[in-house]
């Protein structure tokens, strides 16, 4: 095949690798939304000067370095913040990013390899979702990339001064950017000491020593975030990593298919079975020790420093990484005639995009985002009837999207409220309007929500999040979504496995109603059990428990308490207690308990001999009088963590 045809063939192949992958990012583009840590971002860049934005958005308010932040301050003060502008310089490094991986990989061993490295990072959902992040994931996976290309020029090509300077030049670039591509770059570097020959130490070593200096200006930022309690990611709310880390991480950037996975084994089986002899390349065990060693070291240290120090590893943390376990995988193959080359690109791109967009639901549930679709359906119900809106934003968010749809309506945040129970009912008893949207609340004030607006019109749900709609008035149409009563007590009647505690039951003749008095001698007042399997399928729903009491005298501690058991042992536990709610002596008052059993067994399916338990606890022994209960089940989010778990 003479050069010219060769050369076509290159371009051609690789064009359609980057075109898929442009056309995977660019998506339905104007309509992608920002996520949290986006508008997180966006709220730190409101300062007038740059070095209010280094100490108070960055030092203060951020765990990332200052590389990002700065860069859309600079940004979005020139093309303002909508999402497609800011978004865009990130698209266009994931783009960018596919075309320098195919070099590296084909640097390192040839064309075949890059191919199919630059097929991976093209269309798995790891590479596609961080492109359209306007957060510094996929700018570091492009000048670490750019990075290890120069690396690798110097070292696998020619020892040029110029390779070492652009070196140099990425190096310092990635470690004003992320913690984890800081990381990546030291890896890099101190793995280029055991290879680099002995007349050329001093000149790799000064390059070392010129990507430190050049980070010497942050290192002051550095320490400060470490003060702080962590460093690399968003410390305080991770937990610990499991075990099984590495293991779901992989099953999450193939997206938890058996499609994907047997694609992949069935190319690279493809690949070294084929007739011929496997390709020799220069020093390549040499080579895959290193790739593998990049790959994963990153998660070690990440990992250790998780369990020993403060969780900070996520998925997101490798994307710096993860390119090399490509290379390393599609390294080990025969020399392939040029349409089995093609013939192996498009067998991985229409596997990946196939379980992208069917198995993952991707476009279906990235593109919905807690904060844009509260605010686009609390402005639009807002046409129809008077709406309050209940969230958990900070002001920026209010008004970013009151300006972006040129719309209003009047908020309570919880945010930074430090309000309690007692207190947050009376904001909802306050409210003047007819109908409320909702969302990040907890389940006790959902139902103390409904207390006030009885009808629930409206309900949404999607990755992390869950809106709700409540009425005053029962809409015209009729058409209200009612949770299913599973249990009830009204002391003369019952609907449920309770235990028996007929000897707490009076009749009160002055108000003709039958209730359980509970005097200072009884401990436990009513109870109920469940069995999981019958009220929550898959693992999913949720329960909402409602109690009408009074205290005769002064409120003193008492619970309702909610366990899930299994045999003798209790896997969970959650009570909420009678003064949070602030009741008036000889006032009946209404008090709540919500569970989700998604998050209260952690995503566990199997429940199999787990019991939920729901009961009174006089724990201060007072007297108490209950005058119903009831205990209803809700339907449960089943998308809410699919992003990151399999859907």
């Amino acid at each position: 095949m003479s050069t010219s045809t060769s050369k076509l063939y290159e371009y051609s192949l690789l064009f359609l690798i980057i075109l898929t992958g442009t056309i995977l990012r660019f998506w339905d583009y104007g309509n992608i939304p920002f996520m949290h840590d986006e508008l997180s971002a966006l709220s730190r860049l409101e300062f007038s000067n740059f070095r209010d934005l280094i100490r108070e958005g960055v030092m203060l308010g951020d765990t990332h370095p200052a590389g990002v932040q700065v860069f859309l301050y600079y940004w979005t003060g020139l093309v303002g913040t909508s999402e497609p502008m800011v978004k865009l310089p990130f698209i266009i490094s994931g783009i960018a990013s596919i075309w320098i991986s195919y070099l590296v990989g084909r640097l390192w061993f040839d064309k075949t390899t890059g191919f199919l490295a630059a097929t991976c990072v093209s269309s798995l959902q790891f590479f596609v979702m961080y492109s359209q992040i306007a957060r510094p994931y996929v700018s570091g996976l492009l000048v670490t990339l750019l990075m290890v290309y120069m690396w690798s020029l110097y070292f696998f090509k020619k020892r040029k001064t110029i390779y070492l300077i652009l070196y140099i030049i990425c190096g310092a670039m990635a470690t004003y950017n992320h913690h984890f591509s800081l990381l990546f770059t030291a890896i890099v570097g101190i793995s280029g000491l055991f290879i680099v020959k002995k007349e050329n130490v001093i000149s790799y070593f000064l390059a070392g020593l010129a990507i430190f200096i050049l980070y010497i200006p942050h290192l002051n930022i550095f320490f400060s975030q470490l003060s702080q309690g962590g460093i690399g990611g968003e410390g305080g709310w991770l937990s610990k990593p499991e075990s099984t880390f590495i293991f779901q991480f992989l099953h999450w950037t193939f997206h938890f298919s058996i499609w994907a996975w047997a694609t992949l084994a069935a190319v690279i089986l493809y690949m070294i079975f084929f007739k011929g002899d496997l390709v020799a390349f220069d020093i390549a065990k040499k080579k895959r020790r290193l790739l593998l060693t990049w790959f994963l070291l990153p998660i070690i240290i990440g990992f250790a420093y998780s369990i020993f120090v403060n969780p900070i590893i996520q998925y997101s943390m490798l994307i710096f990484s993860t390119p090399y376990l490509f290379i390393l995988l599609f390294s080990y193959h025969k020399k392939l005639p040029h349409l089995q080359n093609v013939f192996l690109v498009l067998l991985l791109l229409l596997a990946n995009i196939l379980t992208l967009v069917y198995g993952r639901n991707y476009y279906d549930i990235f593109y919905k985002q807690p904060y844009e679709e509260t605010f686009k359906l609390a402005l639009l119900a807002n046409d129809n009837q008077d709406v309050f809106l209940i969230d958990d934003c900070i002001p920026y968010y209010h008004e970013y999207y009151f300006n972006k749809y040129d719309k209003r309506v009047p908020y309570f945040t919880k945010r930074n409220a430090n309000i309690d129970l007692a207190g947050f009912e009376t904001v909802v008893a306050n409210i003047e309007e007819s109908t409320v949207v909702v969302e990040a609340l907890t389940g006790e004030q959902l139902q103390i929500i409904q207390s006030y607006f009885p009808y629930q019109v409206g309900y949404e749900n999607g990755f992390t999040y869950e809106i709700y709609t409540f009425s005053k008035n029962k809409p015209i149409d009729g058409i209200v979504i009612e949770r299913n009563l599973i249990a009830q007590n009204d002391f003369q009647n019952e609907i449920g496995n309770w235990r028996d505690f007929h000897h707490l039951v009076e009749y009160d003749s002055l108000n003709n109603i039958h209730q359980c008095r509970m005097s200072s001698s009884d401990e436990w007042g009513p109870f109920i059990s469940f069995s999981l399997n019958d009220i929550a399928t898959g693992g999913l729903g949720i329960i909402d428990v409602e109690l009408e009491m009074m205290m005769p005298d002064t409120i003193k501690k008492a619970l309702i308490v909610a366990s899930i058991t299994e045999e003798k042992e209790t896997l969970f536990w959650k009570a909420t207690n009678f003064e949070s709610y602030n009741p008036k002596p000889g006032e009946w008052k209404k008090i709540f308990l919500s569970v989700d059993f998604q998050t209260a067994l952690n995503r566990r399916k199997d429940l199999s001999d787990l019991v939920l338990n729901i009961h009174v606890w006089n724990t201060a022994k007072t007297e108490l009088i209950i005058k119903n209960i009831n205990i209803y089940k809700k339907t449960g989010n089943s998308v809410r963590y699919s992003l990151f778990n399999q859907v």
